[in-house]
């Protein structure tokens, strides 16, 4: 069972709390903060049973974090569980709205001159899940790979405008996939945006990304406006402005929806 109940509405924002309820065999006590974490599920021996990897939790649990929410369960072990969630919305006013969610009209913060294709390269499968949904959430058309490899296997058969690059890889890293599109590019006469995308902050890591042939650096968990500042300066001739206030417009909600 799926409830919704609006909690407040104030200042142009509304709170909303929603519950899931099942009636499944429950989750003990001790495992009810656990199954939020990544890969972990209520008890292993049951995975194999009910499988799943134990993601979607960890999943939710980021994206009610960048609602500016919180999530929670409550369950007894042979009567079900019920899991909360609450987030925090603007209240959008109705305007004609372009493709893919990007407003053009009079005063819009942000306005993308043409189909922009963004490659997501990263390994590890929520961060490439949330990467990817806030591209698509501001108008831009995602591709994704798990690694290096695959990424340039997706350029080649794939017409893609910026890579969002993670340093950090299996099979071949962020440094050897940009190396190698660089080579190609002596060849081709063609630049790809690449934006280094890592969760390292230290002293140098900026300039090693650049010197290795990257345009710009983000660090993970990534702020929106950070990354969509870093695509306006890697693609300056086709986005036409990014405004700092793109994370308020990015949980923007159509009030005739609540």
């Amino acid at each position: 069972m799926v409830d919704v109940d609006r909690l407040s509405v104030a200042d142009g924002e509304v709170e909303l709390h929603f519950s899931v309820a099942d009636t499944g065999i429950g989750i003990p006590a001790d495992k009810q903060k656990a199954v939020f974490e990544s890969f972990v599920q209520a008890d292993s021996s049951l995975s194999r049973r009910y499988g799943g990897t134990g993601l979607g939790l960890a999943i939710a649990s980021q994206l009610v974090k960048m609602m500016r929410g919180q999530i929670w369960v409550e369950s007894e072990e042979g009567s079900g569980s019920t899991f909360h969630f609450t987030v925090r919305l603007l209240i959008a006013d109705h305007r004609e709205q372009m493709p893919h969610g990007v407003d053009r009209s009079e005063g819009s913060e942000f306005n993308v001159s043409r189909d922009l294709r963004i490659l997501v390269v990263e390994d590890n499968p929520v961060n490439r899940m949330l990467a990817t949904r806030l591209i698509e959430k501001h108008g831009f058309t995602p591709l994704a790979a798990a690694n290096g490899r695959s990424a340039l296997e997706v350029l080649e058969q794939e017409r893609v405008d910026c890579v969002l690059m993670d340093v950090q890889m299996p099979e071949m890293d962020g440094f050897e996939a940009t190396a190698s599109i660089r080579e190609r590019e002596h060849r081709s006469g063609r630049h790809l945006a690449i934006i280094a995308m890592t969760a390292h902050a230290m002293a140098g890591d900026r300039e090693r990304c650049l010197e290795a042939g990257m345009d710009d650096y983000v660090v993970k968990p990534i702020d929106v406006n950070e990354l969509l500042a870093a695509v306006g300066r890697v693609l300056p001739e086709s986005v036409n402005s990014l405004g700092l206030e793109m994370n308020r417009a990015s949980h923007a909600v159509d009030a005739r929806a609540i």
